[in-house]
């Protein structure tokens, strides 16, 4: 008890000296780019986190909702990009984020004419915690420069989308945001600007955002310094490509089955619930296989009105086939 009380001061004081970090460049197609050309402008205090997972900065961050990059650059469907978190520039000794805060990576993607509002948002990648390596994805970007390499799908439609990065601090994550809104998970979102190019036609199910976490869902509400070996991620499954929502095709047929085989410029007859079975088929003196059977049917209602129903099955094998 008394080492994980320790270990819970020591993360609130780094979260008081050394806790933040933002999105400072994106690599799309060998090209990079910096804040403000692809990436949303942030106001002053662009390393802050948002706290409230209710709150509309949860979309972009603080003030991405309101601004708008220069450009919105283009990117292949289906390609590797490259996205990169600063604590303060991009200079080699920039530490990203600070060692205690643990967590994991996620990426999703929305419509640029939704601006984000709405259940357009869907996630396209997600990295936590490896319990083989014992590596939280924090690890592997601070040990990387800050820059994390995402695959994006291959099928979606071509278009413009607001790609949002986003990390999660878990270091205050022991205790809920709702009971003590000192502590509680940090979230680090930003929004870029992009045009995808290529791609198919999937439209995958989208979400909404605000409104992916709960001050206590899994992976949320969750306590860094107690035993784990596993890692609840959160919010709404990814996308990896055919399970989303497609554009309506055409229905598919079945097959017909040996009583309804059908011969060349025939209509194929119409099968219904209620009608009759067909019996086999009576071998005939020539080499073509005809059965025809009718099947009359005279229903009397109290009215006096007669109802007929005539089924009519025409089957042909061709034994010379």
């Amino acid at each position: 008890m008394k080492v994980a009380s320790v270990l819970m001061l020591l993360g609130s004081l780094a979260s008081m000296v050394n806790a933040h970090t933002y999105l400072s460049h994106v690599t799309l197609d060998g090209t990079k780019y910096a804040e403000g050309q692809c990436i949303r402008p942030y106001p002053a205090n662009r390393n802050f986190p948002v706290k409230d997972p209710s709150s509309t900065d949860l979309t972009c961050g603080v003030g991405g909702l309101a601004s708008t990059a220069t450009k919105t650059c283009p990117v292949a469907a289906g390609s590797t990009i490259t996205v990169e978190w600063h604590h303060d520039n991009d200079s080699p000794s920039d530490d990203v984020i600070a060692e205690s805060h643990y967590g994991p990576c996620l990426v999703y993607m929305a419509p640029l004419s939704s601006n984000g509002k709405g259940d357009v948002w869907f996630k396209v990648f997600e990295d936590g915690y490896d319990a083989g390596s014992k590596k939280w994805c924090v690890d592997k970007i601070r040990a990387n420069g800050g820059k994390l390499n995402v695959k994006l799908p291959a099928d979606i439609k071509a278009g413009n989308y607001l790609l949002r990065t986003e990390i999660i601090a878990l270091h205050e994550s022991d205790t809920d945001y709702a009971v003590n809104p000192a502590r509680g998970s940090q979230y680090y979102p930003n929004c870029v600007q992009v045009s995808v190019t290529g791609g198919g036609g999937a439209v995958p199910k989208g979400y909404a955002i605000p409104g992916i976490y709960k001050t206590n869902s899994p992976g949320i509400l969750f306590n860094l310094y107690s035993s784990y070996s596993s890692y609840p991620i959160p919010g709404p499954p990814l996308y990896t490509g055919g399970a989303g929502s497609s554009p309506p095709s055409t229905p598919s047929v079945a097959a017909p089955t040996a009583s309804a085989v059908q011969t060349s410029g025939r209509p194929k007859p119409t099968v219904t619930s209620s009608a009759p079975s067909v019996p086999k088929p009576t071998q005939l003196s020539s080499d073509r296989h005809i059965t025809i059977t009718k099947t009359k049917t005279k229903t009397k209602t109290k009215t006096k009105t007669n109802t007929k129903t005539i089924y009519a099955t025409k089957t042909v094998h061709d034994c010379n086939a």
